[in-house]
């Protein structure tokens, strides 16, 4: 019986400064009565709830409403996009692109190191994957109870209640 790898992740969050025009303005429109102390609040607790999980055979973007799994061997292209600003805060998404959809991996600090490590694990899944397929070896199509009926055979043989001949005949007629 083969027992399936073991599962590596690791989990990212946005970096605060993808979040920073939101940050700036909210403190800006403090002296309004208060009403950027309460965007704060909701900014700050958005940025928290992003998560982005990396696994050995996919990854997820996750936040409050729902979860976005794309397998790795299902990534076609990843490509890094930067606004001017992104540029200047040294940040920058990743858009994990597939055959059925993309996923945006939002302001992510060393997205080009991110990027080839990323690339690496495409790769390996996708040898592992070949490997694996290479090495399962097909099973004989049997009807169902089939087994049961050669198990049978095989023991009349065994014990010597019928000769190697018929067991070579009616053991034919299962394959």
């Amino acid at each position: 019986m083969s027992s399936a790898p073991s599962e590596k992740s690791f989990e990212l969050r946005p970096s605060w400064k993808q979040f920073f025009g939101a940050y700036i303005l909210s403190i800006l429109a403090i002296p309004l009565f208060g009403i950027g102390l309460i965007t704060l609040y909701f900014i700050r607790k958005k940025h928290k709830k992003i998560i982005y999980k990396i696994t050995d055979l996919y990854i997820a973007r996750i936040d409050d409403r729902y979860e976005h799994k794309v397998d790795l061997v299902d990534i076609t292209n990843i490509e890094t996009r930067q606004s001017w600003l992104q540029k200047k805060l040294h940040i920058a998404d990743l858009v994990l692109q597939t055959s059925a959809s993309n996923m945006v991996l939002g302001g992510l600090q060393e997205p080009g190191r991110l990027k080839s490590i990323l690339e690496q694990a495409i790769e390996a899944e996708k040898v592992r994957r070949e490997q694996q397929q290479k090495t399962n070896a097909k099973e004989p199509d049997y009807k169902p109870g089939s087994m049961d009926k050669i198990n049978y055979l095989t023991g009349l043989w065994q014990q010597g209640l019928i000769s190697e001949e018929d067991y070579k005949k009616e053991r034919k007629h299962f394959e």
